[in-house]
């Protein structure tokens, strides 16, 4: 529909920039189009209804020209059924009282569909003003998000870059601490990557941005070792303020998984689950380690302590998305499990 107000709208902007002098002279070669056809092929119709054949004559000069040229083809077809189809023939005489009250009921009707089709066209001509005005605010707005979205990642890859020259000259535990803290800046700086505008809202559809984020673990955390690491997510848009907890949990996760579950060089699995149930998001990271086989690993693994900024990180990140961090164990291994609420209570 919107397709085809737009083409009807052009044409008659395109129509209504010819001179007035061919317009009028338009106008009148379709009045006499018509009185020919209908004289031609349709005699008999005219004498019954002479008046309903210039109908869509009016409409189309009111449409394609504007109200002066609705008007001239009211007047035009009027003379012309007077003189060719009513009686007596050829005269402009109009002798039956009943044809009297048809032809000046078609004359106001006439002036009245060139009147409000010129209004429409007025109507129109706003609605699409306003539309190229909507049009370039859009433009504009999405223009400056991807400026924005270019300097925040630059800003941020910045801030990768120096963390990982400060990690090459500190000591083991420092270095471990400053690339890690790099991995969480990269999983920010990813969202960004994934920014999309939708009803006036910024938001990050959840397969690519976690696709990617797995591909990224799988290069820094997984590439040395013989673990697996699998990433099944639905295709669903959620804000900015949910898709960053979202990733830094799973980064997290999978980064804790790959230091205490699988000891030794053990081979592994690792599945991040992502999916909508209800009115919920489920996300669940498993493994098939070693799980929880003594309390001290519990520890280690999956409980806050003091030392534990992984952890507690986990729980604040949870907190924010409106749920908490669930343990599961399982046979074999250990099953992270966050259900985060479709909509955020306000």
């Amino acid at each position: 529909m919107q397709r085809w107000i737009s083409t009807v709208h052009a044409a008659a902007v395109a129509s209504r920039a010819m001179p007035i002098v061919l317009r009028y002279v338009i106008t009148a070669a379709l009045v006499a189009f018509v009185v020919w056809a209908q004289m031609t092929w349709g005699e008999e119709a005219g004498n019954r209804y002479p008046f309903l054949s210039f109908i869509p004559v009016i409409f189309a000069a009111g449409a394609l020209f504007d109200r002066g040229n609705g008007f001239f083809a009211t007047v035009l077809s009027a003379v012309a059924v007077s003189y060719f189809f009513l009686h007596p023939r050829h005269s402009l005489a109009i002798i039956n009282p009943s044809d009297q009250g048809a032809l000046l009921l078609f004359v106001v009707i006439g002036f009245a569909i060139s009147s409000v089709v010129e209004a429409l066209h007025v109507g129109l001509v706003s609605l699409a003003i306003e539309h190229e005005r909507a049009s370039e605010a859009v433009r504009d707005r999405d223009v400056l998000l991807n400026e924005l979205s270019h300097r925040t990642r630059n800003d941020f890859a910045n801030v990768v870059t120096l963390l990982n020259l400060q990690s090459r000259s500190a000591n083991a535990e420092a270095k471990e601490a400053l690339t890690s803290a790099a991995e969480r800046v990269q999983t920010i700086a990813r969202v960004h990557r994934r920014l999309d505008l939708r009803d006036d809202h910024v938001v990050v559809d959840t397969k690519s941005y976690l696709s990617e984020l797995c591909a990224d673990l799988r290069l820094s955390r997984l590439a040395m070792r013989p673990i697996a690491l699998e990433c099944r997510a639905e295709s669903h848009s959620v804000s900015l303020e949910k898709a960053v907890p979202l990733g830094l949990i799973i980064n997290e996760s999978v980064t804790n998984a790959a230091k205490h579950a699988f000891p030794n060089e053990r081979q592994g699995n690792i599945a991040v689950h992502f999916q909508r149930a209800g009115e919920v998001y489920k996300l669940v990271i498993a493994d098939d380690g070693i799980g929880r086989t003594s309390e001290e690993e519990s520890d280690v693994r999956t409980r806050p302590s003091p030392a534990g900024i992984g952890n507690r990180l986990m729980e604040m990140l949870a907190a924010q998305l409106g749920s908490n961090i669930e343990v599961e164990d399982r046979s074999p291994g250990t099953a992270i499990v966050v259900t985060i609420p479709v909509k955020t209570a306000k």
